[in-house]
């Protein structure tokens, strides 16, 4: 999504994030794990507005360790979804962890969240695993990966 402006997280994101958070996910993460993902050294977190000081549509945020991407959390606005937000937020993502050297990214998605995992299959990212109660009794977490250098760097890690 080519109109889409991407900035580093900061403190005073937050609130608007947690608007977002508490609307897309079950057991959302609260504020105080967000500013802790600040202090972090290899904790990557990005905001996505559509113009420079507009509201936020999206936000992501993922470590950055050994080589590998882990994806922690990716989230688009309600009422903004549908139009490739999250998707150019996992590109952005994918084409970071590259300019860093990372050649695979990995993540864990709820196995009843279908829209989340066409995205991230979308992205290149394939089935490897299952985490078994992972969100909770009875709610499992799908294994993803993906390989950074065949889906990035071979095309180029500057497309978001």
């Amino acid at each position: 999504m080519s109109d889409l402006i991407f900035e580093p997280m900061q403190a005073a994101d937050v609130a608007a994030i947690m608007e977002i958070e508490r609307q897309s996910f079950a057991s959302p993460w609260s504020a105080g794990l967000f500013l802790h993902e600040l202090g972090v050294e290899f904790s990557r977190q990005v905001v996505a507005r559509r113009r420079a000081s507009g509201p936020i549509v999206g936000y992501a945020c993922w470590w950055e360790v050994a080589g590998e991407v882990h994806v922690l959390t990716v989230a688009v606005d309600p009422r903004k979804r549908r139009h490739g937000i999250g998707r150019a937020l996992v590109r952005h993502i994918l084409a970071a962890g590259a300019g860093a050297g990372a050649t695979v990214a990995g993540l864990e998605v709820r196995a009843d969240n279908a829209a989340a995992l066409s995205l991230y299959a979308a992205c290149g990212f394939a089935r490897v695993g299952e985490r078994r109660d992972y969100y909770g009794p009875g709610e499992h977490a799908v294994l993803m990966d993906c390989s950074i250098a065949t889906e990035w760097n071979d095309r180029g890690a500057g497309v978001a």
